[in-house]
């Protein structure tokens, strides 16, 4: 059996350690990757596990690097060079559009428009479209791809479009609506009991059911919860009357203009 695939960390974990490693500090890292410092703390830990060795010290209020840490960040920082000049490399070719983005933008919102955007390139453009988890994105920035799809409270900097503002409502089926009275979506008592459908990767810049309760000045309540690590999927649940989901003006357009 092939064993060159085993124990090989996955980007994000390198990618959080990379920048810990420069930056000297969790909370700045998790801000420029566009994540959680538990989720980042996660990686480091999870890289220490399969390592066995301790990879960061704590000196007074900072992080530093052990000798074992020093030793690996250099090597990761040339690992993830070689992958952003090989994606220079095999972008090389201006006749080919890259396009970097997650799963959830690919499906929701590149996809819905992939014919447009085909004729008004012309016959003579390929595009390549690159999906990745979010943690990935900045190496896609740094790699050179055309188009990269990021979140960010901020304006990035260079040449930036804000395609959506992030608008929030609670959806869900129409047999679902019909079956709980959900007649007024602003009477927020309603949905409260109700079973949800949560997506487990909120440190990526998804807002959360507590997020949403928290804005209304709302305790979270009790009540059934199901897990999804995939927006889509999360969506398909609920167009099957699983429950209710946070709808995002821009990603749940399609379903909330047929009706879904």
């Amino acid at each position: 059996m092939d064993k060159s695939g085993r124990n090989l960390p996955s980007i994000s974990a390198l990618a959080a350690f990379e920048r810990v490693a420069q930056l000297g500090n969790v909370t700045r890292a998790a801000e420029e990757l566009n994540t959680s410092q538990a989720a980042v703390s996660r990686h480091i830990r999870r890289l220490e596990t399969d390592l066995g060795v301790a990879l960061l010290g704590r000196s007074g209020r900072g992080i530093s690097l052990t000798a074992a840490g020093a030793v690996y960040a250099d090597e990761v920082a040339q690992v993830l060079a070689r992958l952003r000049r090989a994606g220079e490399t095999v972008s090389a070719n201006r006749n080919e559009l890259v396009i970097a983005c997650t799963h959830e933008v690919s499906h929701l919102i590149l996809m819905p428009r992939y014919g447009e955007l085909r004729k008004a390139l012309g016959p003579q453009a390929h595009i390549r479209v690159v999906t990745c988890e979010y943690p990935a994105i900045p190496a896609m920035i740094d790699a050179g791809a055309d188009i990269v799809f990021h979140y960010s409270r901020r304006r990035p900097a260079g040449l930036a479009a804000q395609i959506a503002v992030e608008e929030i409502l609670p959806a869900a089926a129409p047999d679902f609506i019909t079956e709980h009275g959900l007649v007024d979506r602003e009477d927020h008592s309603r949905w409260q009991q109700l079973p949800r459908l949560c997506l487990t990767k909120a440190n990526s810049g998804w807002a959360t059911w507590q997020d949403w309760f928290d804005a209304r000045s709302l305790a979270l309540p009790d009540a059934p919860e199901q897990q999804f690590d995939n927006y889509v999927y999360a969506l398909e649940a609920a167009t099957r009357g699983e429950g209710t989901v946070l709808a995002w003006r821009g990603f749940a357009d399609g379903y909330l203009r047929t009706g879904q």
